[in-house]
């Protein structure tokens, strides 16, 4: 072949085009891996609701994994008394009770750190602004049970650090 001709220019473009998508896909933040849809609920102590403490939720791929700790408020130390639910208004949208219970270490009031993922297709943002509940199984007469409810909070938004 003569001189100047474009016998190199298919593999310069080939070099070229891998370049360019390597650049694309690791320096566009469109598409890189998306930040976790979080958010937080935040249990005060107040008159008649003695939990405090603070639960972290996150949507995951089997649902949403819920992680917290309680620093008082509960009076047995038999996770079966106790119930967390989601609820809008005074309906249970999102219950993680049996999940709750199968991890909770309760101690002279505290729980422990735990962590569980409840499986759901319920999607965080369609719980904020809902309350999350601790309900405690509660005797208040021989051999009649109440679930009392010890503790309310709000789900809201998760702000970016």
């Amino acid at each position: 072949m003569p001189a100047g001709t474009n016998e190199d220019m298919p593999k310069l473009l080939n070099i070229a085009t891998a370049l360019l998508a390597t650049i694309a896909l690791t320096a566009s933040p469109a598409l890189a891996e998306p930040e976790p849809v979080k958010a937080t609920a935040d249990f005060q102590e107040a008159l008649f609701t003695p939990v405090d403490g603070v639960l972290d939720l996150e949507e995951t791929a089997e649902g949403i994994k819920v992680s917290g700790t309680f620093q008082k408020g509960f009076s047995s130390d038999a996770p079966s008394d106790y119930q967390l639910v989601v609820l809008d208004g005074a309906e249970v949208v999102l219950d993680f009770s049996k999940d709750f219970q199968k991890v909770a270490e309760i101690e002279a009031a505290e729980v422990a750190d735990f962590e569980f993922v409840t499986e759901t297709k319920q999607k965080i943002a369609d719980l904020r602004n809902e309350d999350v509940v601790v309900r405690q199984l509660v005797n208040v007469a021989a051999g009649i049970k109440v679930q009392a409810e010890i503790g309310r909070a709000k789900i809201v938004k998760t702000e970016v650090r």
